[in-house]
């Protein structure tokens, strides 16, 4: 009897072929996936192959554990306290930095507005002399009128109306004088407070990079002296080596008994196959044939 699973099982018959094509109430055909199922050891395989998922799941979970624990080991160690304290002591320089730096910025930009204020005080006191020249002669002749003994009240009270017309006229001249020398002195220091401020945010950048690089050096000096210190652990695990032992083992008798079953299914398809004056045996036939179903007798055969 010769075995070719998924294909044909031919019986142990003597009678020697006489036509190239096999009668067909001499061919037959077996369920291979229900004969495994039905035999009596097909418990017994379906255990060990959940054992065998099982420790395949054990020893995946077993060697991510072991690659967490060789990271861990390789990490630089620096401890969040050192790192906290770190950064507060180079924070704390950077400020005081920054703050000396923003003192001299203010110097000098103090000494650009008294420049320019200076200028503006100068043009605005050019500018009051200016006005008390085309005012002033006004009042002085309205005073010496005021001052007439024989003036009636109209004449007095139309007189003083005139004085405080020229008053009003005049402080508003020099009111909106101010106004066009204040908003001249904010178009004058735009430009200085955005220089400023720029020279401000380079001075901030550089000291970044340049605490940065120093932040850096820092952390390698607290690595490599707690590296120093610490003992190293162990790099592998033995549990996963026993795991994968374990494993093997299930493996191989998973594939054992896998196959003594389907020999044992093999031998007893050849042996129904005989006893029926069967020649020929098909195994996981796709389709429709016009052919005995041997399966049953098969499963029976394999119980006993």
């Amino acid at each position: 009897m010769i075995l070719v699973l998924g294909t044909l099982i031919t019986g142990c018959g003597n009678k020697q072929a006489q036509d190239t094509k096999t009668p067909a109430n001499q061919i037959a055909v077996i369920d291979m996936d229900k004969a495994m199922q039905s035999h009596p050891k097909y418990s017994q395989l379906m255990t060990l192959a959940k054992q065998v998922d099982t420790l395949e799941a054990q020893l995946e979970a077993q060697q991510l554990a072991d690659e967490k624990a060789q990271i861990a080991n390789l990490t630089p160690k620096i401890s969040e306290s050192e790192i906290d304290q770190l950064n507060k002591s180079f924070e704390q320089e950077f400020n005081t930095k920054i703050e000396a730096k923003q003192d001299e910025l203010n110097a000098a930009i103090k000494g650009k507005a008294n420049t320019f204020s200076q200028t503006l005080s100068d043009e605005m006191n050019a500018y009051n002399e200016q006005i008390d020249k085309e005012y002033q002669p006004q009042l002085v002749d309205l005073e010496i009128k005021l001052k007439k003994v024989d003036l009636k009240p109209e004449e007095k009270t139309s007189l003083e109306a005139e004085v405080d017309k020229i008053h009003t006229k005049r402080s508003a001249a020099l009111e909106e004088k101010q106004k066009q020398l204040t908003t001249r002195m904010d178009e004058l220091m735009a430009p200085e407070k955005a220089a400023l401020e720029q020279e401000l945010q380079a001075y901030a950048k550089q000291m970044n990079e340049e605490m940065s690089k120093q932040i850096e050096a820092k952390q390698a000096e607290i690595i490599a002296r707690n590296n120093e210190q610490s003992t190293p652990s162990a790099t592998a695990s033995s549990e996963a080596d026993e795991i994968q032992k374990q494993l093997v083992m299930k493996q191989q008798e998973l594939e054992a008994l896998q196959g003594f079953i389907l020999q044992n299914i093999s031998e007893k398809t050849g042996k129904v196959a005989t006893e029926d004056g069967i020649e020929a045996v098909l195994t996981n036939v796709a389709v429709n044939v016009s052919a005995v179903d041997i399966t049953t007798k098969v499963i029976a055969e394999c119980n006993k």
